[in-house]
């Protein structure tokens, strides 16, 4: 069996080859202009070590204006957190809630007015909305629950 092989004339090869390039140079510079895509959404422990280190701020949230007023106020309540790929938080607003009563208002204005405050790692992530639960308990404090 014999292979056989075209042989074009140095003109067309040239002309070829260069047609090959300008088309690869139109493809990668389409591919630049697409949005890229994040690698990934962010680990759940980063969730929870950012939350951990903003507890006291939710715990005087509920003692100072929740227990204050109401000694019997307590619950849980579910804080949806929109993180913004540079890590500011775009938005935090109270998405479900147990607290009722005297003071619930004041304690979901301060726990939002919190989370608005918050920055989480900087990096290759989406704009991600988290629901993050915290269950407010008198005599406990505050007990940050994993992520919805």
């Amino acid at each position: 069996m014999r292979i056989r092989r075209a042989v074009l004339p140095h003109s067309l090869t040239t002309s070829y080859m260069l047609h090959t390039l300008f088309l690869s140079f139109a493809l990668a510079s389409r591919m630049a202009l697409l949005p890229q895509q994040p690698d990934s959404l962010r680990p759940d422990t980063e969730v929870q070590l950012v939350a951990l280190r903003h507890a006291a701020e939710i715990q005087r949230c509920y003692e100072t204006e929740g227990l204050r007023v109401n000694p019997g106020l307590g619950g849980m309540i579910e804080v949806e957190v929109t993180v913004a790929p540079s890590g500011r938080v775009e938005g935090a607003a109270v998405s479900a809630s147990a607290l009722s009563g005297i003071g619930h208002q004041e304690v979901e204005t301060c726990i939002t007015t919190s989370v608005r405050n918050w920055r989480f790692e900087k990096g290759p992530f989406a704009t991600e909305t988290i629901v993050y639960p915290f269950n407010l308990v008198r005599n406990r404090g505050v007990v940050s629950n994993t992520r919805a």
